[in-house]
């Protein structure tokens, strides 16, 4: 908040010249003594339903109208004739009285010849023979192009935002059902502060619908690369040394510069920081697929959280998913961005296609929009209503409210996940590159799922592999691991 104080006072010194801002701090003594009514300050304490981000449960109805095409004249002239076996002849037009020049039948396109007036003296109306509907003789009515209409009034949904990933569909009508249930919901304060302003959009009263435009590249998560020129049989040194560049860069979360003097007054093995750095991205690239195929999927309740590493000076997000029952990492993703995108790619990496999805699962989460977001989005991809991702989040720190209360052991899960995976980054201060945070996350994925062993559950790790069963030593896992995945 501090941060941003600082950004509105300096984008608001650079609009004011000296004179103009001696002014101002006039005005701004008269607001902080209250003697200017017509000037209010933002509430101390957001009221209940101020800009809560909620997911309207009810789908929009398709507007049938602009989705049907109507069959062609011709073939229903001939439609006809076979069924009745007798020729479809022209109108035989009384009185003189014929459409006008131009008039087709608005559903099946049919020429006037086939059309005749249907409402006496108003001559507003023609009825088709071909098809038997009737049509205006003027057509000034543009055909409707609304693809969604809403689910409570029936009226048409207008496009109201549009990104990359969704489009935004939004019902204005002021007597649809939806909007005055939740007009109601105010309170007497968020009706004063909406009084102020009738459009202010810190009030979400409108029915909603989000049109998701989804590719396979936002559904795919941050993984290393594969490394096929150089890959692990071609270096210089035994997979016993590996297997120690491992354990000690992973397991103890060790730099690369304190792993290489460890090696050298330890066990008189002489590498470079640059030579481990090229050990753990190669066996992170050899590793990955094989721990993504034996990450298991959540069995209880799941619970899913992102947080903070330094790469390049810059903020960069880990995301997690750990099962409650299993203790196991189901699902991870690293991101530069905090938005839906890695959100999504996470949900799909630990539960799957939502058509492979054969079970209702509970995922926990912080109030993170991101997460609300994804969820819905996953979910819409599912039809069968019993098989969708259920969320519940976890607000502050404090239980201020019962879902707070009930979830926040699930919470505290992750959040123990994310405190043991600092352990083994913070040495690092910070990373150089994006490809060596995803290396390291990979192999830390790869020690807490099949090597490090949980109080939890009995001092075993969360994924048992029969591979890793009659292993003592770290080390001979490592290379065991890597021998699995080749």
């Amino acid at each position: 908040m501090k941060h941003s104080l600082i950004r509105i006072i300096k984008w608001f010194c650079r609009q004011l010249t000296f004179n103009e801002l001696a002014s101002a701090i006039i005005i701004f003594h008269e607001v902080l003594n209250f003697s200017r009514k017509d000037i209010p300050l933002k509430p101390d304490k957001k009221p209940p339903h101020y800009r809560k981000f909620r997911v309207d449960t009810l789908p929009p109805k398709p507007n049938q109208q602009a989705d049907y095409i109507n069959p062609d004249w011709k073939i229903l002239k001939k439609e006809k004739e076979l069924k009745t076996g007798r020729p479809v002849k022209p109108v035989q037009l009384r009185h003189g009285k014929k459409p006008p020049p131009g008039c087709k039948c608005s559903h099946c396109k049919a020429p006037k010849q086939y059309l005749y007036l249907n409402n006496g003296k108003l001559l507003s109306q023609v009825k088709c023979k071909i098809c038997g509907k009737t049509s205006p003789t003027h057509i000034t009515k543009r055909k409707s192009k609304a693809k969604y209409l809403c689910p409570y009034c029936s009226s048409t949904l207008f496009k109201w935002k549009e990104s990359r990933q969704s489009t935004i569909y939004k019902c204005f009508s002021y007597t649809c059902t939806h909007y005055l249930n939740n007009k109601k919901l105010l309170t007497r304060e968020e009706k004063k502060i909406r009084g102020q302003q009738k459009y202010n959009p810190n009030f979400k009263l409108h029915y909603q619908y989000r049109e998701y435009h989804i590719s396979p590249d936002d559904l795919k998560s941050a993984r290393p690369a594969s490394h096929t020129e150089n890959n692990l049989c071609r270096i210089h040194n035994s997979y016993y040394i590996l297997g120690l560049v491992l354990t000690f860069t992973i397991n103890l979360g060790l730099s690369s510069r304190v792993t290489r003097d460890a090696l050298k007054g330890i066990f008189d093995i002489s590498l470079s920081h640059q030579t481990i750095i090229n050990y753990i991205n190669l066996s992170a690239g050899h590793l990955s697929d094989y721990i993504d195929n034996n990450c298991p999927k959540p069995l209880g309740i799941s619970a899913a959280d992102e947080t903070y590493i330094i790469v390049d000076n810059k903020w960069t997000y880990t995301w997690f998913i750990i099962d409650s029952k299993t203790r196991a990492i189901c699902g991870y993703n690293l991101s530069q961005h905090r938005n839906m995108q890695p959100a999504l790619a996470l949900l799909y990496n630990c539960f799957g296609k939502p058509d492979e999805n054969k079970e209702q699962s509970i995922l926990v989460t912080d109030a993170n929009p991101s997460y609300d977001t994804a969820v819905m989005a996953y979910n819409s991809f599912i039809k069968d209503h019993s098989r969708k991702l259920t969320k519940h989040t976890v607000i502050g720190l404090k239980n201020l409210d019962e879902e707070s209360t009930e979830y926040r052991c699930f919470k505290q899960l992750v959040e123990r996940l994310n405190r043991t995976y600092k352990y083994h980054t913070r040495p690092r201060a910070g990373f150089k590159t994006f490809d060596g945070a995803v290396a390291l996350t990979t192999l830390f994925v790869a020690f807490y799922n099949f090597m490090r062993p949980h109080s939890a559950i009995k001092k075993s790790p969360p994924v048992t592999l029969d591979a890793l069963k009659d292993c003592c030593f770290m080390p001979e896992k490592w290379v065991n691991l890597i021998a699995q995945a080749a």
